[in-house]
């Protein structure tokens, strides 16, 4: 019985997990996805409901062979992101990191320049000489913003109109100023007022659609 017991301590303590449920490998040549309900997967399972399996990491996996974690926690802002980066991320080692953060800073109106200065903090604390970092940004177009005004949702960014177009310039700003990082700036073609369990965060087909664009920006470079 000690043996027994010895033995399933043993496979428990190789198995492991992380904290997106997806698979994570002790070789430190991952992926790791750090963001918010966009990331962790918010109404993929329907309306209000988070569905790891089919967030954007999940379906990201499915096109590569390195283990992709989904390192993302609904309703975190970059002052939380900042307080888990270690645990979450560094700790990982991960050969790439995709940043995708800042929509609950807007809708909870933090300044641009706090926003900013929280993500270059963790731009910087990423940023080892190899590791590749890509940022995300949870804004559309201009085409996008467009319609946003007509959607149910269009008083609540009429309202945030001013600062809706800092937070844009902000994403610009943080890229001309980190020449080493990569940006995707748009992952609402094809999935917003289309496949959309609310008025914010896509369904599991929304969330395949981001995966591919995300996919495409970082295909060259894995």
């Amino acid at each position: 019985m000690k043996i027994l017991l010895l033995f399933m301590a043993l496979i428990v303590s190789f198995i492991g997990c992380d904290s997106g449920g997806l698979a994570e490998n002790t070789a430190e040549n991952h992926i790791v996805c750090f963001g918010d309900s966009l990331t962790e997967g918010y109404g993929a399972g329907g309306l209000g409901q988070v569905d790891r399996a089919r967030s954007y990491p999940a379906f990201l996996q499915k096109k590569i062979t390195l283990p992709v974690v989904n390192a993302g926690i609904s309703g975190d802002t970059t002052v939380g992101a900042l307080v888990r980066l270690e645990t979450d991320v560094l700790s990982r080692n991960p050969q790439m990191v995709i940043i995708f953060l800042g929509a609950n800073d807007f809708f909870q109106r933090y300044s641009t320049g706090q926003t900013k200065a929280n993500l270059q903090t963790i731009i910087d604390r990423t940023r080892n000489g190899e590791r590749k970092i890509f940022l995300v940004s949870f804004l559309g177009d201009l085409s996008w913003e467009a319609n946003l005004t007509n959607s149910p949702a269009g008083s609540m960014f009429t309202q945030h109109g001013e600062l809706l177009s800092e937070y844009r310039r902000m994403f610009d700003d943080l890229v001309r100023e980190n020449s080493d990082i990569y940006f995707i700036p748009d992952i609402w073609t094809g999935v917003w007022g289309i496949h959309m369990s609310d008025f914010v965060h896509p369904n599991s087909l929304g969330y395949e659609r981001i995966a591919e664009t995300i996919y495409s920006a970082i295909k060259l470079h894995l």
